[in-house]
C-alpha cells in the first residue's frame, strides 16, 4: 500500500502531466487550424451565435439563403437545427473575432473564423486532459496516462475535427466530461457528470445514443461487491447527478417548447426520431464504419486497435471502461450502419463515431501497462500503430477534405481501396505541388499553362477535365513550345449571356496586342457558339508567350434574378487544342488564387477550392494567400501563432519534466 505522501505525491504529479498535456495540444490544434469552416452545418452554428450576439434572439435572418440547415419555428422564423449551446459558447469568439477584425479590415470573415475556432481546438484539449485523467483515476501511473492522452490527441480523428466547427468536438467533450464525473466518488462529480450529460444533449441531440451506456458505467462505479454499500452508494450520488441535472435540463425543454412548440421536439425533431436520413442496408454501413478503406475507423484511426486489444487487458483493474468502451462502440455502429446517411460526409473519416473516440482509448492503458513487462518487439509495434495513425491524422492539412468530396464518385469512394480519400489526399497535393512549380518555373516545354482569368472547371473534374469553363475579362493561356516549329490553335468558345443582354465583343490577342489572321466562325446559326482558328509563326511562339481571349463581362447576380453566381463573366471555353509540329500542347492549369470576396458563401467557396488551389489546408496558408495586407497578416500570425508555439513548446517541456521526476 502507497503512503499518504507518496500517494499525494502521485496526485500532483498527475494533475502536472494532465496540465501539461493540455498545453500542448492546445498549443499544436492552434497551430493546424484550418481557419474555416467545412459545411453550411457549421455556418448554421455560427450564424445563430452572431444573431444572439447582434439581437439577442437565435432567430437566423432570411437574406442568409446559404445556410440550409435551418427549421422553421413556432414563431415563423428561422431557426438552427442544431442544439442551441454551440452557438452560446461561439459568442465570446465572435464577439471577440469581431473586435480583432477591425484591425484587419476587408478581410473580417477570415479572422472571424481564425477566432471561433478556437472553441473546438479548446474543447478537444481539454478532452484530451479527461482522458489523462481519467485513467488516472483507474489506478494507472502518469506516464500511461500521458501515453493514452496522447493515443487520443494525435493519433485520432479528434486532432482533426478539432479543426472544424462541426458539433462532435464539443459534445464528445460533455460525454467525456459526464463519464469522467461518474467515475470520481465525490458527489459534487456526479452533478457535474449530470450537468455534462445535458450539455452533450443541448449540443447535438443525437449524443443521447450514448447515455445508457454511461447510465450501466454509474452502475458499475458503485458496485464494489457489497449490495447494501452499492445501495447507499448509488442513492446519494443519483441525488446529486439529478441536482446537476436538473436545471439545465429545464431550460433545454424550454428553449425545445419556445422555439419548436414542444419540449421534446428539438430542431432535428421529435426525441427518438430518425433525424439523420432514410434507414440504410446495415451491411453496407457496418463495413463502411468498420473496415472500408473509403471511411472505416481500422484506417482513419488504426491506433484505436491498442484500445480494442486493451478490452481484455488488466480486467480487474479496468473491466468498468472495458464495458463502457464496448457498449459505446456497438451501441453507436449498431445505430449508424442503419442511417442511410451512416458516412457523415463531408469530414474526415466517420463523423458519427468520433463520440465514442474517448471511450475506447480508455482500454489501450491496460495494454500499455502490459506492454511495459513484454519484450521490446511488441512496445516498437504499438509505436509504429500510433505514428501510422499520425500520419493518417496529417493528410487533411495537406489539402481540404472537401476538395475529393466534390470531384469523386461516394460509392467508389467509400469501397474502392485506390479511390480512398486517404490515397487521394496525397494524390491531389501532389498535383498542387506540380502546379506552383510551373508557375513559379514558367511550365515544361510542350505544355500550354491556364494562368489567368479563368474560373473553375465543369467538366468531370474525377477525370482531370480542365474545360469547359468560364473566362474572366482577359483569359490568359502561356504557351511553352517543345520545339522550332510553329503552333496551330482552336478555340471552341459560346456566349450563354441571357437575353436581352448584348452579345459579347471578344478577340484574340498576343501578348496583350491583337493577334491578326485569327478565323472566326459561327457554328451555330446563332451568335452563341464560335470556333477561333489561328496560327502562330515561330517568331510569335518564344516560349511563355501569352495567348489571350479578351471581352467584356456580364455578372450573373446582377444581370439576373436568381442566380447566385457572383462572378464577372466573359465566354465559356468549351475546348482548346494547341499543336506544334502535329503534337498537341497538354493543357495545364496554373492559376493565381486571387483575394477572397468577405462575404459567408464567397468566402467559404473561396477555401473550398472552387476554383482556387490552396497548397495546404492551414490558417496559416489561407492568411498568407488572402491578399491581405502585410501589417495586418504579420498581426495575426504574432497574435495567433506566436501563443500557440509558446504554449505547445511549454507543454512538451512540461510532460517530459513530469514523467522524468
Amino acid at each position: 500500500m502507497q503512503s499518504p505522501r507518496h500517494e499525494r505525491g502521485s496526485a500532483a504529479r498527475a494533475r502536472r502531466a494532465g496540465a501539461a498535456l493540455f498545453l500542448l495540444l492546445l498549443g499544436w490544434y492552434v497551430l493546424t487550424m484550418s481557419g474555416h469552416t467545412y459545411a453550411s452545418d457549421e455556418e448554421t452554428v455560427l450564424a445563430a451565435g452572431q444573431s444572439l450576439l447582434a439581437t439577442g434572439s437565435f432567430a437566423i435572418s432570411p437574406d442568409e439563403q446559404f445556410l440550409m440547415n435551418v427549421n422553421t419555428g413556432a414563431d415563423g422564423l428561422r431557426y438552427s437545427r442544431y442544439g442551441p449551446l454551440q452557438s452560446v459558447l461561439a459568442v465570446p469568439f465572435i464577439a471577440a473575432g469581431n473586435a480583432l477584425a477591425l484591425a484587419t479590415p476587408g478581410y473580417s470573415e477570415l479572422t472571424l473564423r481564425l477566432v471561433v475556432l478556437l472553441l473546438p481546438a479548446i474543447v478537444t484539449a481539454a478532452t484530451a486532459w479527461l482522458v489523462l485523467a481519467w485513467v488516472v483515476e483507474m489506478g494507472f501511473s502518469a506516464r500511461i496516462a500521458v501515453l493514452v492522452g496522447l493515443l487520443f490527441g494525435l493519433t485520432s480523428l479528434a486532432w482533426p475535427h478539432s479543426r472544424t466547427f462541426f458539433g462532435e468536438p464539443l459534445a464528445t467533450f460533455f460525454l467525456a466530461l459526464c463519464g469522467y464525473g461518474l467515475r470520481r466518488e465525490a458527489r459534487l462529480w456526479w452533478a457535474i457528470g449530470g450537468l455534462a450529460a445535458v450539455g452533450a444533449l443541448a449540443t447535438k441531440i443525437q449524443t443521447g445514443l450514448a447515455l445508457p451506456a454511461l447510465a450501466l458505467y454509474a452502475l458499475a462505479v458503485c458496485w464494489r461487491g457489497d449490495a447494501r454499500a452499492f445501495g447507499r452508494a448509488l442513492l446519494g450520488r443519483l441525488a446529486f447527478g439529478a441536482l446537476g441535472l436538473a436545471l439545465p435540463l429545464a431550460l433545454l425543454l424550454l428553449y425545445n417548447a419556445q422555439l419548436f412548440g414542444s419540449a421534446l421536439n428539438s430542431g432535428y425533431g421529435s426525441v427518438g426520431a430518425q433525424a439523420l436520413g432514410q434507414h440504410g442496408n446495415w451491411r453496407e454501413g457496418l463495413y463502411g464504419l468498420t473496415i472500408s478503406t473509403g471511411k472505416g475507423l481500422i484506417f482513419y484511426a488504426p491506433s484505436m486497435l491498442l484500445g480494442l486489444v486493451g478490452l481484455a487487458a488488466r480486467p480487474r483493474q479496468q473491466w468498468r471502461e472495458s464495458a463502457l468502451a464496448a457498449l459505446m462502440l456497438l451501441s453507436h455502429l449498431g445505430f449508424y450502419s442503419t442511417v442511410g446517411y451512416w458516412h457523415g460526409d463531408g469530414a474526415w473519416g466517420p463523423r458519427y463515431m468520433v463520440f465514442v473516440l474517448p471511450f475506447a482509448y480508455l482500454p489501450a492503458a491496460g495494454l500499455l501497462a502490459e506492454l511495459g513487462a513484454r519484450a521490446r518487439g511488441w512496445r516498437i509495434a504499438a509505436g509504429g500503430l500510433a505514428l501510422a495513425s499520425f500520419a493518417v491524422q496529417l493528410l487533411p492539412l495537406l489539402v481540404s477534405f472537401d476538395v475529393y468530396l466534390q470531384i469523386s464518385d461516394p460509392a467508389e469512394r467509400y469501397f474502392t481501396p485506390a479511390a480512398s480519400p486517404i490515397v487521394a489526399q496525397l494524390r491531389i497535393w501532389a498535383g498542387r505541388t506540380r502546379e506552383y512549380w510551373w508557375r513559379a518555373a514558367g511550365g515544361p516545354p510542350g505544355t500550354a499553362l491556364l494562368v489567368k482569368d479563368f474560373s473553375y472547371s465543369e467538366g468531370d473534374r474525377s477525370k482531370g477535365e480542365l474545360l469547359p469553363r468560364w473566362t474572366y475579362a482577359d483569359a490568359t493561356v502561356q504557351l511553352n513550345p517543345a520545339g522550332e516549329g510553329g503552333l496551330d490553335g482552336t478555340l471552341w468558345v459560346a456566349d450563354h449571356r441571357p437575353w436581352p443582354l448584348a452579345r459579347a465583343n471578344f478577340e484574340l490577342r498576343l501578348n496583350n496586342a491583337p493577334l491578326p489572321g485569327v478565323e472566326r466562325t459561327n457554328t451555330d446559326g446563332d451568335p452563341i457558339r464560335w470556333t477561333l482558328r489561328f496560327r502562330l509563326t515561330p517568331e510569335q511562339l518564344g516560349r511563355g508567350a501569352r495567348l489571350q481571349l479578351h471581352s467584356d463581362t456580364w455578372n450573373p447576380t446582377r444581370d439576373t434574378q436568381d442566380n447566385p453566381r457572383n462572378e464577372d463573366l466573359g465566354l465559356l471555353v468549351e475546348k482548346i487544342e494547341l499543336r506544334q509540329g502535329g503534337q498537341p500542347l497538354a493543357l495545364r492549369e496554373a492559376l493565381p488564387i486571387p483575394p477572397p470576396r468577405m462575404n459567408r458563401r464567397a468566402f467559404w467557396l473561396w477555401t473550398q477550392d472552387v476554383p482556387n488551389h490552396h497548397l495546404f489546408d492551414l490558417w496559416e496558408w489561407y492568411v498568407l494567400a488572402s491578399g491581405m495586407p502585410s501589417g495586418a497578416a504579420a498581426l495575426l500570425l504574432a497574435l495567433l501563432g506566436l501563443p500557440a508555439l509558446a504554449l505547445a513548446i511549454g507543454g512538451a517541456r512540461g510532460l517530459r519534466a513530469t514523467l522524468r521526476a
